[in-house]
């Protein structure tokens, strides 16, 4: 280790984000930790954090980044990070970066720009690797017995919204990119990790004229393929009357199922047709080791200080920030075309490397 203590400033104060990152990150490393500044345009929220975790209360951009700081932890909403990035790099600090990293083109070529410019550390908050479910099924299908990926399926319920909103930026397609940008970067960063570069895209999706949220797509199919072989299908519906996720992958030698929701498991199949030789399940409460937020956010927290405080690579980079936007657009392009769309991935012009 190089560095006895992180000094984190906060950026953004309001988010529940940042409560829940801090809150894992104390429960991960406490020794490590240390809040030096805590920036929001409200004094207080700004006031009752720097309470809270300590350190100096800002409004200004200006003033908070003249602080002594080791990492500037950005949680705000989705339209105001890439923004927030380039400033922050350009000032000389490395960042915990949460999701997404931009809504659209105009905020992921700011992210390339400066990440170019100022080659500052960067982890990406996508989660989805510290979630016990998929946690688990990605150990599995790295066991040597499981064998090439031949498919996953992964189903994405969520419930109507039937009542008039009060709209936020959640709501609007240019402040948060839509679920599928906002949210589903998760599971699209995910695929990635179980399986490798996605070469092609083809996707369906319908949104019925009376919906609520008109740029959303109501009901959406993807299929992704792997440029290794195997692929990835993906199915959101928002006209469910559940909140649930669960799929199954299946490789040359596996059979995996799993559900992350009211009940939340991982089932492996291998040599019995109808009982699962092996079953993971987990109760979701707020308790270590019982696969709930405090796990997600614990693992994801101590994956970041152990990386930071021992010089290694960030597990998690603005290049997956990239890939995951990158592949929600080519999903969107493919719905609106009705063509399959190249996601260009392996391409020595990529700028995922960044």
């Amino acid at each position: 280790m190089t560095k006895r203590k992180i000094r984190f400033g906060l950026y953004g104060c309001n988010m529940y984000r940042t409560r829940d990152l801090m809150a894992g990150a104390l429960a991960a490393a406490p020794d490590a930790v240390e809040v030096a500044a805590c920036l929001d345009i409200d004094r207080a929220k700004a006031d009752c954090a720097a309470q809270k975790y300590g350190g100096t209360a800002y409004t200004e951009e200006a003033a908070f980044l003249r602080q002594e700081m080791d990492v500037v932890l950005i949680s705000l909403p989705a339209f105001l990070h890439a923004d927030a990035f380039a400033r922050v790099a350009q000032a000389g600090y490395d960042m915990y970066l949460e999701k997404p990293i931009c809504v659209d083109q105009a905020g992921r070529q700011k992210i390339v720009a400066a990440a170019e410019q100022y080659p500052v550390k960067c982890y990406v908050g996508l989660s989805y690797r510290h979630i016990a479910p998929f946690r688990k099924t990605a150990e599995i299908l790295r066991r040597p017995e499981a064998g090439r990926l031949i498919g996953a399926h992964h189903h994405w319920l969520a419930p109507v919204v039937n009542e008039p909103l009060v709209y936020g930026w959640r709501d609007r397609l240019d402040q948060s990119g839509g679920q599928l940008i906002h949210h589903c970067c998760h599971l699209l960063d995910w695929f990635w990790w179980i399986g490798g570069d996605i070469d092609s895209v083809i996707a369906a999706s319908y949104t019925p004229a009376e919906a609520l949220l008109p740029h959303e797509e109501r009901e959406l199919t993807t299929c992704f393929s792997f440029r290794a072989g195997g692929q990835a299908v993906f199915n959101l519906s928002q006209h469910s009357h559940q909140y649930v996720q669960f799929g199954t992958v299946h490789t040359e030698n596996l059979a995996i199922s799993y559900q992350w929701g009211k009940d939340t498991f991982v089932k492996v199949y291998r040599d019995r047709s109808r009982a699962a030789d092996e079953t993971y399940e987990w109760s979701l409460t707020d308790k270590i080791g019982d696969g709930g937020e405090a796990d997600r956010n614990r693992l994801q927290m101590g994956e970041f200080i152990e990386a930071y405080l021992g010089d290694k690579p960030m597990p998690i980079t603005i290049a997956d920030g990239l890939r995951s936007f990158d592949l929600a657009c080519a999903t969107r392009a493919s719905c609106q075309s009705g063509r399959r769309v190249e996601t260009g991935a392996g391409k020595k012009s990529t700028d995922h490397g960044v």
